[in-house]
């Protein structure tokens, strides 16, 4: 029995040592193909190689510093080839060497920074693709070119507006809607701009291809900037003036009364679709109640309000 148990561990032995032989044979290769990638400042491949042989050896320490090291050098040279494309004003080009050198250096501030930088580029250089489209109404091609800059720089109200306006646009019969104000009659200071946003943000959600939303934020910049020549009462002659400035098809306005309640936070909300500019109502949500949950107070109120805009919604939407 010992010679048997001596025997299985000699075999034993010997097996480990010959899959640790070519554990070390495959990793050695694939180090070598490594080196002489990046011997030859083909850092991409070298990266690739050396990441295959940390895969096999992942506690070889020599291996590992060289990958490190490859991506670092893979990542400056692709910041470099950017560069070199972005001065030949080939814009994507160059988008697209920043968007690489990250996936090797993702902490890289540099890399980050020329991306963020040249993607405000490219955004204006679709938007005013879109606009020269949009100006001889060829609204596909002016879509796509809004998309592009949409999706570089959604925070940019103006390109929004425009984004929203050209996918109505190009589908004809999709009507443009924009949420315009809340005539706030309670005490909660602040409710009719949080309940506006949170109500664009649900009926955009809710769209699904039935019509598009103008960008809030572009709503609120055309009424600063027309707020002198513009009647300072909130009505339905005021929303209809802002729907012809817009270029909407409908807009959307509401109001906010309170609710006299012992116990809860209540408030009475009614909202209404009109035509612009026959100030047809579209649709119509009646005055209801709405109650808050129990421990909603002045102080609180707002965590609320997405549930109120998700209410308002669903009712405008029906």
């Amino acid at each position: 029995m010992l010679k048997i148990g001596v025997a299985s561990a000699v075999v034993i032995g010997v097996v480990c040592l010959i899959r640790s032989s070519i554990v070390n044979g495959k990793a050695e290769k694939l180090s070598r193909q490594g080196d002489a990638f990046a011997a030859a400042g083909d850092w991409e491949r070298a990266v690739q190689a050396y990441t295959e042989a940390y895969e096999v050896k992942p506690k070889d320490k020599d291996v590992t510093a060289k990958l490190e090291n490859a991506k670092v050098q893979a990542g400056a040279m692709l910041i470099r080839l950017g560069d070199e494309a972005r001065q030949e004003e080939k814009l994507e080009v160059a988008q697209g060497y920043y968007r690489q050198a990250l996936r090797y250096l993702p902490a890289s501030s540099e890399a980050r920074q020329k991306l963020d930088t040249l993607s405000q580029e490219l955004a204006l250089v679709y938007y005013r693709r879109g606009l020269s489209y949009a100006s001889v109404n060829r609204w596909v091609d002016a879509l796509r070119e809004f998309e592009q800059a949409y999706l570089l720089t959604p925070q940019n109200a103006e390109i929004a507006s425009y984004y929203q306006r050209a996918k109505a646009e190009a589908n004809h019969d999709l009507p443009l809607k924009a949420i315009l104000f809340f005539l706030n009659n309670t005490n909660l200071s602040g409710m009719e701009d949080l309940l506006a946003r949170e109500l664009q943000t649900k009926m955009v959600a809710a769209a699904d291809g039935r019509y598009v939303m103008l960008d809030y934020n572009q709503v609120r910049a055309v009424i600063t900037e027309q707020a002198a020549a513009l009647s300072g009462t909130l009505n339905e002659g005021l929303a209809l003036d802002l729907g012809r400035l817009l270029g909407v098809e409908e807009v959307i306005i509401g109001t906010l009364n309170p609710v006299e309640a012992k116990n809860r936070l209540r408030i009475e909300v009614a909202t209404k679709s009109l035509a612009v500019p026959s100030g047809q109502i579209r649709k119509e949500v009646k005055p209801f109640t709405y109650t808050f949950p129990k421990g909603t107070d002045e102080t609180n109120w707002w965590h609320r309000i997405p549930d109120l805009a998700n209410e308002l919604a669903k009712r405008l939407n029906k």
